[in-house]
Order: structure tokens, then C-alpha cells, then sequence
């Protein structure tokens, strides 16, 4: 199957949009990908649960955020998610997105990295 290139933006409000075209916004960090069809559906999946997750995680109209293990627990299955999408990225990259990711150190090769173990 062809690659095509699109470009994809981890803003929390607009983090399951891929675009074929780049936006010129040089406030936005977008990293260009190639990608077949399949591929792109698998990404947009990842895409999908981790901001479900996270805008599910934010429901203030709860008292959910007053325990603090179940938010410890959002706050890293929200991480986990995020660790699988920018992997994702990472494998679609071209070399440039590869280099960005590299630089930035912000691929987790350390499960400790970013945030405590969950509790059982």
C-alpha cells in the first residue's frame, strides 16, 4: 500500500485531527508522518482513546478528583496512552519527526520516567 504524508498535533483540544496539510501556525508542534491506510486508522485509534481518556479524566462535574489515587491512576493510564501515541509517531516519522522526537527526549524508554507506578 502507498504512504501518503499527513501531519499530527498533540493539542489536547484538537489531538485527533490528522491533517494531510501542514497549518502554518508556528505556535503548533506538528509532526509529519508517513502512513498507509492501515496505519492510520491504528494511530487514530491511540489518538482517539488517550484524548477520550484525558477529557474523561477532567469531568469536573465529579468528586473523583478528590481521590487522590484514582487521579494518580488517570494521570498515568492518561501517560500511558500518550507514550503509545508518540511511539506511534515515531515509528510513522520520517527522519526529520525521528530527530524532533530524539532531541526533545520525550519518547519513554523509562516506565519510571514520567510518573510513579500505579497502585494495585
Amino acid at each position: 500500500m502507498d504512504k501518503q504524508t499527513y501531519y499530527v498535533n498533540l493539542n489536547p483540544i484538537s489531538m485527533d485531527d490528522v491533517s494531510r496539510v501542514k497549518i502554518p501556525d508556528s505556535n503548533m508542534i506538528q509532526y509529519e508522518i508517513e502512513a498507509d491506510p492501515e496505519e492510520l486508522k491504528s494511530l487514530d485509534v491511540l489518538l482517539n482513546e488517550t484524548q477520550a481518556h484525558d477529557l474523561e479524566s477532567r469531568n469536573l462535574f465529579t468528586f473523583r478528583h478528590f481521590d487522590e489515587s484514582i487521579e494518580e491512576t488517570d494521570r498515568h493510564e492518561f501517560q500511558r496512552g500518550m507514550d503509545h501515541v508518540l511511539e506511534k509517531i515515531y515509528e510513522l516519522g520520517t527522519p526529520e519527526t525521528k530527530q524532533k522526537i530524539e532531541e526533545a527526549h520525550i519518547l519513554n524508554d523509562d516506565p519510571k520516567r514520567n510518573m510513579r507506578k500505579p497502585p494495585h
